[in-house]
């Protein structure tokens, strides 16, 4: 049986898709087709246009869906600084005769960790379990069935201001798609590209797009932090401009098709550029106390603007001993261009949406903290 999957990611003034398709009997994802349309009506998940972001989105998912052959589930990424990010913790008293961990047990532990007094101008996006201690055991996986009398839960907690959620849910009603899961980008980007040992002995993912980034900290094989930075690799095309005494488009227009290695002066242009960059995306680290308590020595990278002056600016900025820049190339696809690198975290969300099982909820949803929530997120984890 083969399961089709549409996923959507919202950059700076375009939206990029991609139309995979899941084999259960083989367990093979092709990418069957990917797109992008230009939408100045869009900035991150930010909407400046209402109609002409709804027209885009239409557009988009009726040509991804000429080469779905089944009704696909849909996922959109999140990104844009209305997003934030913070770990929580939540416990739960087991009763029973046999103090034996259920499900139910273990929801109510999550369902503890949802802060009471959350903004009312804020709504839960993403509520996703970390590890388990059980009467004084940390490290935990999965608490159900193991006798306990007292379960306390990490989890990693993903919020958003309402109001962009709920901009972001009408333009997807209005474009015909009113059933789909919202997901922070960065996560899904954590998830396909980000190795478990890389995860365990301490990284950090970065995603460059060109007016915006994600940073995501791992430390011994948790997600300690994450952030949005409203700023991207057009600091770099900034630089270049300045340089070669040009405007934003000519610099655009002198890079396109460039390749770095082809010109020793571009080169050192780009170079400068890029530590600038860096510089900037290193100030907004260094306000996360994580980041300062865990400074990870490896990097992975992604976007389209993790190119290697990037890479190389990353390394000496911030001190690492490796980066790396990350891609899908190891999927099937029906050609090579449909696993370029603006399409690497639509390809994220697709594998997010098959792992998980499809469909959630719906941005508008998403800051419903009631058991309907929470059942779904087990569900995903194999907990119930």
């Amino acid at each position: 049986m083969s399961q089709n999957f549409i996923a959507l990611d919202f950059g700076s003034g375009q939206i990029s898709g991609v139309l995979t398709v899941y084999d259960e009997d083989t367990g093979t994802c092709r990418v069957r087709h990917a797109a992008r349309v230009i939408c100045p009506a869009v900035s991150a998940c930010y909407v400046l246009d209402f109609q002409a972001a709804s027209a885009a989105v239409r557009r988009l998912l009726e040509q991804l869906g000429e080469y779905a052959a089944f009704t696909p589930t849909v996922a959109v990424g999140l990104r844009g600084d209305f997003l934030s990010f913070r770990r929580v913790g939540g416990c739960q008293s087991v009763e029973g005769r046999n103090h034996v961990i259920t499900a139910r047990d273990v929801q109510s532990a999550l369902d503890s960790a949802v802060p009471a007094n959350l903004d009312e101008n804020l709504e839960v996006v993403d509520l996703r379990p970390q590890t388990f201690t059980i009467d004084g055991k940390s490290g935990v996986q999965n608490p159900v069935g193991l006798a306990s009398f007292f379960l306390e839960a990490e989890a990693f907690l993903s919020v958003g201001l309402k109001t962009h959620l709920t901009n972001l849910n009408r333009v997807m009603a209005a474009a015909g798609c009113e059933d789909f899961e919202a997901v922070p980008t960065v996560l899904a980007l954590c998830e396909s590209l980000v190795k478990p040992e890389e995860k365990k002995s301490g990284v950090l993912l970065l995603d460059i797009g060109a007016a915006n980034s994600s940073a995501a900290l791992y430390h011994k094989g948790l997600l300690e932090d994450a952030r949005e930075i409203s700023f991207g690799a057009d600091v770099i095309l900034q630089e270049v401009a300045e340089v070669l005494q040009n405007d934003l488009d000519g610099a655009r227009r002198a890079l396109k098709g460039y390749n770095y290695g082809d010109d020793e002066i571009m080169d050192d242009v780009l170079d400068e550029a890029a530590r600038k960059l860096m510089l900037k995306i290193q100030t907004e680290l260094r306000q996360s106390l994580p980041y300062i308590k865990y400074a990870p020595a490896q990097a992975v990278l992604s976007g389209g603007g993790a190119g290697l002056p990037v890479k190389n600016a990353a390394k000496s900025v911030l001190g690492l001993r490796r980066a790396r820049i990350a891609a899908h190339d190891d999927l099937i696809s029906d050609g090579e261009d449909l696993l370029a690198p603006q399409y690497t975290s639509a390809l994220s969300l697709a594998l997010y949406s098959q792992k998980h099982g499809g469909r959630a909820e719906s941005a508008s949803s998403a800051r419903e903290k009631a058991a309907g929530f929470l059942d779904r997120m087990l569900a995903k984890l194999g907990l119930n």
